[in-house]
């Protein structure tokens, strides 16, 4: 309490109980000033009808400054202590919604000017009021959000009724529709639109679909059937279709938050049983096929079978898309640490009533077909404009728009020109550069969010190829797999994960996108004769000839690139200068290959094992194991103890899953090997493999390898030939530790290791030579080297 904040030390505990008992009956005759129930009697049918009717006093407008004022005074202290007794005395169920109710129906009829304006001051004062009550706790300490969670699910429940919600909309369609509204006018259509937000946004308890307690039901889905009922989502929908209208530019963000929240916590699986019909009318239920159409004119995208009519502006597609961390220098981190700790997305999926099935399934079709490319050309101009790396908009900015293109790629009757605006080149790139700067800035929710985004912009624009739209999806795939600091992007997300800071989810996530983003540069490359990708590289310094008996000299041809063996003019005319004088910009080809290897590293390996045990995601998760193990040759780097266990656990037969025999039969070919290299102390040390402490799961492994063929049909990387050849060639002192030598020779042996640290994620990347390379690496030492890229360009040809 304010009045109390400089005179709380110097007040014993029974004074400054007696203060706060005094300061709450002050609070509660204002509570009982605002009105109360009344005998009425009318005549139904003939009938007189004696019931009680909630009358509001004379004094009812200033009593509702009063307890404002109140509030605004308590905000300043850390109890809330205004908003506890506001609460327990339920005086939003008691006074306020009656007081709303009833001025509602006076400001209907014909009133006075003076009456007018007195009962439009009523409502304002209700709303102001039911927004201050039913503001989300969730930047408060743990303790306040504690003590008001059951105050306000009390809220909601009170507005889970068809009279309140009436009320409230039918205010704000009166006001809306006035072609020219006052300032106070504007305030209150936004206030109810907030009010909307905060009920919708009201949690309900989590309870399990198995639970046998049926006390805690879900409250969303009934509000959700009075919003349907009462055509306050149509009123959404209508303004979210009319999103790029200046006019409706502040309310764009409720608007995000709104739809957000009438799909608060809700899978995209949810809402389909037949994905085939979900557009059409339930049969016997009468629901509509459009939008309600009273509260003025939309702006819908029309699509036909040749052409499309967007609402945005053509010159969008236009934009420049090249170089789109361009400004990574100029992020900016959030001014209120506060904001940065917030959740704006939660994604702790609910059960769905099966009544709200349909209302949410016609919701999704008319804001993917009526609403989506101009409300979201909107609110991502919005965000280039606000100029922040991160905001608590942002991130459930990038949610909404994934999930609605989620919904439209799982249907297939849905025309792809009704989400294209999420595939313009500029829309994508300012996408693109806040997942780098979240990564660069460890917001690793708000990372999760651009990465679901990232991944169904892909999704949509395989779709869209070879279809009408082909030149949209042209446009911004060309650009995105010509710019090299992007393809860096995905290689570095691989990267990331940390069992300690990081979720399951989380992790779920990369694998998809790392999956659909290779998939679709496979896709487009078979289409094109060769690709380019255009990348900062560090000038390298000339070095003096040498002789050829220098070992130095020997070195550096190694390493050397092939292109630098051309003409001085020829080297100019493929570099760019750039601002940092020891970097160029240049030109190379893509080789798909070696781009491949570059996610073969010891971190990927690490990572994707956690998704092992149990199994998830593991249409994701094996082709890059495959890829890491078969196609780069690198089994070993799996000779790990923890990874090895993982591994094993997929064996249980009690696990199904997809790709179940071929993940089997990859695993086979890994331990196979594996069993190889511990049978032999030089292998063993060669490779730094992990020897399992139980020897009982190794003897089960040994006798089912005996009599299965899993793990036969490859060739193996690794096997009983090299291992004299290993041992021969390795010179360790007793202790184990290998002595220093010149990398030519360890390039003899078959393996170079690269240690690099970065300071945000502790890079380790393990680019060993294969084995079978060693094995002949003594007649042509500069042939492996390819597969070993000293400035980290793995996957471009030099």
């Amino acid at each position: 309490m304010d009045y109390l904040e400089g005179v709380e030390e110097q007040l014993t505990d029974e004074q400054l109980s007696e203060e706060t008992g005094r300061f709450r009956r002050i609070v509660l005759s204002a509570c009982s000033s605002l009105g109360n129930l009344q005998l009425t009697a009318d005549s139904v049918q003939g009938h007189a009808e004696r019931r009680m009717e909630y009358m509001p006093s004379d004094d009812c407008l200033a009593s509702l400054k009063d307890i404002k004022r109140y509030i605004q005074e308590d905000e300043q202290g850390e109890g809330k202590w205004v908003l506890r007794w506001l609460g327990e005395c339920n005086t939003l169920q008691n006074d306020i919604i009656p007081i709303l109710i009833y001025y509602t129906e006076q400001l209907k009829s014909q009133l006075s000017d003076h009456d007018h304006d007195h009962a439009l001051k009523i409502i304002v004062m209700c709303v102001e009021l039911l927004v201050f009550l039913t503001w989300s706790m969730d930047s408060e300490p743990e303790e306040v959000k504690v003590r008001f969670i059951r105050v306000l699910r009390s809220y909601k429940r009170a507005f889970a009724s068809s009279p309140a919600v009436f009320s409230l909309l039918s205010i704000a369609v009166m006001f809306f529709r006035k072609a020219h509204k006052t300032d106070k006018e504007a305030l209150l259509v936004k206030g109810i639109l907030y009010v909307f937000r905060n009920i919708l946004a009201i949690p309900d308890p989590l309870v399990s679909p198995t639970s046998t307690d049926t006390s805690q039901v879900e409250v969303q889905d009934a509000l959700l059937a009075v919003l349907d009922k009462e055509l306050a989502i149509d009123f959404f929908l209508t303004l979210a279709s009319s999103a790029d209208d200046r006019q409706l530019k502040e309310l764009r963000p409720t608007l995000l938050d709104i739809v957000y929240y009438l799909f608060y916590r809700v899978p995209v699986s949810a809402l389909f049983d037949q994905p085939a019909t979900w557009f059409h009318a339930d049969s016997g239920g009468g629901k509509r096929l459009g939008r309600h159409n009273n509260f003025g004119g939309v702006y819908a995208v029309s699509t036909g079978d040749s052409t499309i009519m967007p609402v945005f502006s053509a010159k969008e597609v236009l934009h420049p898309f090249a170089n789109m961390f361009k400004k990574r220098q100029n992020i900016r981190k959030p001014r209120d640490p506060a904001e940065a700790k917030t959740t704006p997305v939660d994604r702790e999926w609910r059960t769905l009533d099966p009544t709200s099935v349909p209302i949410l399934r016609r919701v999704a079709a008319v804001f993917i077909d009526s609403c989506f490319n101009p409300f979201m050309s909107a609110m991502f101009e919005d965000a280039k404009m606000s100029g922040t790396a991160m905001d608590a908009m942002t991130p459930r900015l990038l949610y909404v728009a994934a999930y609605f293109v989620d919904v439209s790629l799982t249907n297939p009757a849905v025309d792809l020109g009704c989400t294209s605006a999420l595939v313009q080149t500029h829309v994508f790139g300012l996408i693109m550069r806040n997942a780098s700067a979240y990564v660069e800035m460890r917001e690793w929710m708000p990372l999760e969010q651009a990465m679901y985004c990232t991944q169904q912009i892909l999704l949509s624009l395989g779709r869209m190829r070879g279809t009408k739209l082909d030149s949209l999806s042209e446009n911004v795939l060309s650009n995105l797999f010509y710019d090299g600091d992007a393809l860096d992007l995905f290689v570095r997300l691989c990267r990331v994960y940390k069992p300690t800071k990081h979720s399951r989810r989380f992790l779920e996530q990369i694998a998809r996108l790392t999956e659909t983003f290779l998939a679709t540069l496979k896709s487009y490359a078979q289409a094109k004769a060769g690709l380019l990708v255009k990348r900062r590289v560090k000038k390298r310094a000339k070095k003096p000839a040498r002789a050829e008996s220098d070992g130095e000299e020997a070195i550096a041809d190694i390493a050397q690139d092939p292109d630098d063996t051309g003409d001085a003019e020829d080297k100019e005319s493929d570099t760019e200068d750039t601002d940092d004088a020891n970097e160029v910009l240049v030109e190379r080809a893509l080789d798909i290959a070696k781009f491949e290897r570059a996610f073969a590293t010891s971190d990927v390996v690490k990572a994707y094992s956690h998704l092992l045990a149990p199994p998830s995601a593991i249409e994701y998760v094996y082709p890059m194991l495959s890829r890491i193990a078969i196609a780069s040759e690198r089994p070993y780097l799996f000779f790990k103890k923890n990874i090895m266990l993982r591994m094993l656990v997929l064996f249980d037969d009690q696990y199904t899953y997809p790709h179940r025999t071929e993940m089997l039969d990859l695993v086979a070919w890994i331990f196979r090997q594996y069993i190889t290299v511990i049978n032999s102390p030089a292998l063993t040390r060669h490779y730094k493999a992990e020897e399992l402490n139980n020897k009982l799961a190794i003897e089960c492994m040994l006798a089912f390898l005996k009599q299965s063929r899993l793990g036969t049909t490859v060739k193996p990387v690794i096997t009983r030939h090299i291992v004299q050849l290993i041992a021969d060639g390795a010179d360790t002192n007793e202790d184990g530790a290998s002595d220093d030598r010149d990398k030519s020779e360890a390039v003899a042996q078959g393996a170079v290791r690269i240690e690099a640290d970065d300071d945000d994620f502790d890079f380790d990347f393990d680019l060993e030579l294969p084995p079978v390379a060693a094995a002949s690496s003594s007649a042509s030492p500069n042939r492996h080297m390819d597969d070993v890229d000293m400035d980290e360009e793995v996957y471009l040809n030099h």
